[in-house]
């Protein structure tokens, strides 16, 4: 298994393509700059089998149509809570409407729920459901792997004032993930990576929702 991150956009959002022993790939909220991430997809030699989304705003999900026109036999998978925002983008961002919002008008192909599991090859995806973001806000676990959307950060956690958001949901979200066995690698929609371990110990808003004094 090979992960490749590659930031894209003016939201600077990490789009990561997983890639199986067998050169099969899934795509990971591809945001924005769709001929420059299709370019790097051919160059890297891969088959696009999946594209998944940790949730259904336009800075993850703008360059989907360009994947599906190089890659046309992908599948679309996202939370079924978020399937309303992909078929109407306008509920959270205005700027979307019209002409310019059909990059970002989206019918998904799978309808995931909290537990489901998705395989390619070796590679099992287990999605795990972190509201608050967004109603549909997910975490994709892979391995001791979790990409975490725009649920955790490193040393923060994502807005909950837009359209689906719920601060009271978010901290559940956190203390969900907070309170997983063991360590992961934290590879969040945007900025660097960092460690469940490290998230446990130094991030307030993870700390709080776990119920940890915070100092």
């Amino acid at each position: 298994m090979t992960i490749t991150e590659i930031t894209v956009g003016i939201m600077r959002t990490n789009c990561y393509v997983v890639e199986s022993e067998q050169k099969n790939a899934v795509v990971i909220d591809p945001g924005d700059e769709g001929g420059r991430l299709t370019d790097r997809l051919t160059n890297m030699g891969v088959k696009v089998n999946y594209i998944f989304l940790t949730h259904g705003h336009f800075d993850h999900t703008g360059a989907v149509k360009d994947v599906l026109k190089r890659f046309p036999e992908a599948k679309v998978a996202v939370m079924k809570e978020d399937e309303d925002i992909l078929l109407d983008p306008s509920l959270v961002v205005n700027r979307v409407q019209g002409t310019f919002g059909e990059r970002y008008h989206i019918k998904p192909d799978i309808l995931v729920s909290d537990g489901g599991v998705l395989k390619l090859d070796e590679l099992s995806f287990v999605f795990i459901a972190t509201p608050g973001h967004t109603k549909g806000s997910c975490t994709i676990l892979l391995g001791k792997n979790l990409f975490t959307g725009d649920t955790l950060f490193a040393g923060m956690c994502g807005r909950t004032d837009l359209y689906g958001g719920s601060q009271s949901d978010m901290k559940r979200s956190l203390a969900r993930l907070g309170g997983l066995e063991g360590d992961y690698e934290v590879l969040p929609g945007h900025g660097p990576g960092s460690t469940l371990a490290i998230e446990r110990f130094q991030n307030a808003y993870l700390k709080s929702a776990m119920g940890k004094e915070v100092l």
